[in-house]
């Protein structure tokens, strides 16, 4: 009998999480981050005056940060599976014959402008990180070339989320105060919700 290759690789050992825990995202090299995300706005609708006051706001939020973030944005095909079946319960549960068409040409409206017109959802988020250096958890020298990189299995978990949240819940309550300037909402990610958009989206 031919010996069988064990593979013992995850997909988890090729990902730069170490953990997501107390609505944060811990990664390898020490980094812990926090995520907001931020409602959308429909900037075209808005008159002329608006959007130049929304523009300086936005100019006022990007300068008022000392700090690094990343603006990340999840596009997506809308799924409207759900609300066709539910078009498709009521079609079949109405008697009458001209309410069932009616309902029957809204699905088939519905179903083709989602396929023909590629209708996306997009979500918005921006991410405020603490370095591993900022988090004290690594010396000045080790971020110097050569010497090596940071294990934060070896580090108390603890300690890192404490130090972590002291960092960053200032910074996230600054930008969800300067959003809200702007007539925008926004809010922290919880750890499940953190865990539901990495799943998401490498499993598209």
């Amino acid at each position: 009998m031919a010996n069988q290759t064990q593979i013992d690789s995850t997909t988890q050992q090729f990902l730069d999480i170490f953990d997501i825990v107390n609505n944060l995202v811990i990664l390898k090299d020490g980094t812990a981050s926090l995520i907001i995300t931020v409602d959308a706005m429909n900037f075209g609708l808005l008159a002329d005056e608006e959007q130049d006051s929304i523009m300086y706001a936005y100019a006022g939020l990007l300068n008022s940060l000392n700090y690094p973030i990343q603006i990340v944005i999840k596009s997506q095909t809308k799924d409207v599976t759900g609300y066709l079946q539910l078009l498709k319960e009521q079609e079949d549960a109405t008697v009458n014959r001209v309410q069932q068409q009616r309902i029957l040409k809204y699905r088939e409206f519905v179903s083709n402008l989602i396929r023909e017109r590629n209708v996306l959802d997009k979500k918005f988020y921006v991410v405020i990180p603490a370095q591993a250096l900022e988090l004290g958890i690594i010396p000045i020298s080790g971020v110097l070339p050569g010497q090596g990189t940071t294990d934060v299995s070896t580090v108390d978990k603890s300690l890192l989320i404490e130090k972590a949240r002291n960092i960053l819940e200032p910074k996230k309550d600054h930008l969800i105060a300067q959003f809200a300037r702007i007539g925008l909402y926004s809010r922290q990610l919880e750890t499940q919700e953190i865990i539901q958009l990495f799943y998401q989206s490498y499993n598209p």
